[in-house]
Parts: C-alpha cells; sequence; structure tokens
C-alpha cells in the first residue's frame, strides 16, 4: 500500500464534535507510567495469574499533549482487564522510531506497539512482524470513522487501528499579534511581513524545534502542497512524478527566504521539539506551525497562553497550485499487535480498547480529533480544538505528514535535506535535485 490519506469526509469528523451524547467519566488507580528517568515500568498489582502483556509507546514528555491522555488510557487498562499484567515502555519520539525498527530486525516486537501509518510501517507488514486484524475488528467497524484505517491497510488487510484524526494548522498568539500592530497572515506575502515584523522587535517569529528535524519538515511540506498542489505532491510521493521541478524548487526557496527573514530565531537547528512547545507557551514566540495535538499545550493549565492562541490555516501562496482546503494530516499513527504474540485475540482487544479510549481521552484533553464514534461531553472540548475542526470542513484534500507516507530511509533523507536547506547548507535547486534521486 502506497497511498495518500486523501479523503477523509469532513461531515463525520464534524458528526463526531456535535454528537450531542453525554460525558464518559472514569476512574483509574495506576501509578504515572511515563518516566524519562525510568522508562520501563508495569501497571502495579496481584500479578498472580495474570496474564503479562508488552505495550510501547512515545508519550514521555510533559510538552506533548498525548502524555496525559494516554496515562488515563492505562488506568483505564487496569481496571477493563484485571486479568493483564500490562508492561509498558516509553521513549522519545526519534529515539522510538529507532528502536522499534531495531525490534523489527531483531525480532524483539511488543505485543502491542504505538506506531505510524503508510510508509513507515509498511517494512513491518511486509517483514510478517504484524498482525492482520479482519478477522478480530469486525465489531468496532461502526465505530470507526469512514476511510480511518486506509493509511493502516497493506494489500487488503488492515493492520492497525488509527486513535485519531490529525491536522497541522498555524498557532498564532493573538495577543503578540495585537500588541505589535501585526495582522495575521492569509497569503505568503503576509506571512513574510509578519516574520520580518516581529524579527525587528527581538520577538520569534516561529518556532521551528528542527533540532529534531520532522518538526521543521512540516514547514517545508505545507509549502509545498500550497506551491504544488496535492495532485503532484501525492505523483512525486508515489514516484510518478518528479521532485526537480518548479514547484517543488519554488517551496525549497520560499523557506529559504523565511529562514533568512529571521522567521525562526537565532539558533532554530538547537531548538528541541519539547523547548520550542515550551517557548511559545510562555508566551516567547508569535507563531507555531504543527500538528493539533499542540493544542493540549497552549491550553494547558501551565500554559501562559492559554485563550491566547488562535489556530488558522496556513497561509495561501497567491501564484501556487494549491488552495487552502488543502491541508497535511489524516490518520498518521496508531496501535499495531506483533504477530508473534502468544495471547493473539487478548492482545488485540487491549489494543482496541486502547485505540478507542485515547480517541476519546486526546479529544478530551484538546490533543486530537477522534477516530472514532466516542461519547463526549462537548462542554470538556476546547475552543480551540472545535475551532481547528470547523477549520477543516471545508476540505477537498488531505496529505498525510511526508516522512509517514515515504518509506524507511526516504523519510531520514528528506527531513534531513529540509534541515539542510535552513542551514544554507543545500541550495533550492540541489535540494530538488536530491529529492528526486529518491525516485530513481
Amino acid at each position: 500500500m502506497k497511498k495518500v490519506f486523501y479523503k477523509i469526509v469532513c461531515m463525520v469528523i464534524t458528526l463526531v464534535l456535535f454528537l450531542n451524547l453525554s460525558a464518559c467519566t472514569n476512574s483509574g488507580k495506576a501509578k504515572d507510567v511515563d518516566d524519562k528517568q525510568n522508562p520501563q515500568t508495569k501497571i502495579e498489582g496481584n500479578n498472580q495469574n495474570k496474564i503479562k502483556l508488552s505495550l510501547w509507546h512515545m508519550w514521555v514528555s510533559d510538552s506533548d499533549g498525548n502524555k496525559k491522555p494516554f496515562q488515563t488510557v492505562l488506568k483505564h487498562v487496569e481496571e477493563k482487564f484485571p486479568n493483564v499484567e500490562l508492561v509498558v515502555e516509553g521513549i522519545d519520539n526519534e529515539s522510538y522510531k529507532k528502536k522499534l525498527k531495531n525490534a523489527m530486525a531483531t525480532n524483539q516486537i511488543p505485543d502491542i506497539f504505538f506506531t505510524w501509518s503508510a510508509g513507515f510501517s509498511k517494512p513491518f507488514v511486509e517483514n510478517g512482524k504484524v498482525l492482520a486484524l479482519d478477522e478480530y475488528i469486525g465489531d468496532i467497524k461502526d465505530k470507526l470513522l469512514p476511510g480511518i484505517t486506509d493509511s493502516m491497510t497493506y494489500g487488503g488487510k488492515v493492520y492497525g487501528l488509527p486513535y485519531q484524526m490529525q491536522v497541522a494548522a498555524l498557532y498564532c498568539n493573538k495577543e503578540l499579534f495585537d500588541q505589535n500592530g501585526v495582522k495575521i497572515p492569509e497569503n505568503y506575502e503576509e506571512l513574510l511581513t509578519a516574520v520580518k515584523a516581529f524579527s525587528e522587535k527581538g520577538i520569534t517569529p516561529m518556532v521551528n524545534g528542527a533540532k529534531e528535524l520532522w518538526p521543521a519538515m512540516f514547514y517545508y511540506d505545507i509549502l509545498a502542497l500550497r506551491t504544488a498542489g496535492p495532485q503532484l505532491c501525492n505523483d512525486a510521493l508515489n514516484k510518478k512524478a518528479s521532485f526537480d521541478s518548479p514547484e517543488f524548487i519554488d517551496a525549497a526557496r520560499r523557506l529559504v527566504e523565511l529562514t533568512k527573514a529571521g522567521a525562526f530565531g537565532e539558533n532554530p537547528l538547537g531548538l528541541s521539539y519539547d523547548n520550542g512547545n515550551i517557548m511559545f507557551a510562555e508566551g516567547k514566540a508569535a507563531m507555531l506551525f504543527n500538528g493539533n495535538w499542540v493544542a493540549g499545550i497552549v491550553e494547558g493549565d501551565t500554559s501562559k497562553v492559554k485563550g491566547k492562541i488562535i489556530a488558522v490555516k496556513f497561509p495561501l501562496i497567491n501564484d501556487g497550485k494549491g488552495s487552502l482546503t488543502e491541508y497535511l494530516g489524516g490518520a498518521g499513527d496508531g496501535f499495531m499487535v506483533s504477530a508473534d504474540t502468544p495471547n493473539k485475540e487478548l492482545a488485540v482487544e487491549v489494543a482496541k480498547f486502547i485505540a478507542e479510549d485515547m480517541a476519546r481521552e486526546s479529544y478530551l484533553a484538546n490533543a486530537g480529533v477522534p477516530g472514532w464514534i466516542v461519547q463526549v461531553d462537548d462542554s470538556k472540548v476546547s475552543p480551540m480544538v472545535k475551532q481547528m475542526v470547523n477549520m477543516t470542513q471545508d476540505s477537498t484534500a488531505w496529505i498525510l505528514w511526508w516522512d509517514v507516507f515515504l518509506e524507511g530511509e526516504d523519510a531520514e533523507i528528506h527531513k534531513n535535506l529540509v534541515v539542510e536547506l535552513i542551514a544554507g547548507q543545500i541550495s533550492p535547486e540541489d535540494f530538488a535535485k536530491e529529492m528526486q534521486k529518491l525516485n530513481e
């Protein structure tokens, strides 16, 4: 399977948001299982006669909006499955990707694991490491949004369970914009003007977090979507069109232009994703382009910008092929089960429960739009999350995160090339040529 999650039905997402359903309140007793200093922990309890299942994830940072809801989910697992001893291991994003790939290569795969869809997990499936779920999930198909499992379907079989829909938005600190007389940008020219205005005032215009590579990639990928449009992006990612074309070169030039204008501050390559989020939540930057999970951070209780941030569409490039109704996002990640787990039915039951419960809890924590039809108390959902759902009602196309869509080393090469652009180590023309080598 090599397809972009291109056909999300926004009417269904809107239905999920505005269903007038009662709240699902849950309580639990599990201890905090995510600890950077001691990532391998387990749910405590009477372990006699319990079946042990291992679970890997990547939500360990306090600046990750999904950490808190996942901890809640783990408590609910303990209550729902008293016969299960869940051994949980968490590690940060980039390290997790390496760990998971190494586990696949050495056959040390956990029973249940978080992973990314499309090209990222394709090698795992092709090498027989992942359990096909079709015979186990007939009872939940009516609970899933239409098409939500497409990006985790390979060879006509479903291998993973997404838990949320994702979308990238431009987060703007409206207070900083108002205080400095800067217009929230609706097109690229206004974005460049805003960048220059904030930079001249000593305010970081846009948080990047390029130290982890993938946050920087988001900026190029959305620029490419605006210059090239979804069809050309889709074709190039599918190796049916060339990255060495004027549209992708134009996107690279604009990223360089923004960088030279001071968009990402003095040292974007030294700023981590976590520190960038903290910086933005402290009101020290005007804009941040990233996924919907950031809402859980800026709307958190400790955020200094709570109520001051609005989420808007990334500005239009007037002479580009893209439109404002096209988005980066889709069903980019979820949970899979090892093909070698000795307790297949139980492992799948736990994975189904985790995915559905995570859909609900991350939504209530303002960290995502659920990929399942879940019961929620709408009053507990932040206005920002509702704003992002409303924002995408007009969607005509979705392009999955490029490092998820691309396979294996291609994703790493793409991320590194973007950072080289920002660092001034490669020209836009050479960037496009190097990207096209992925298709040759």
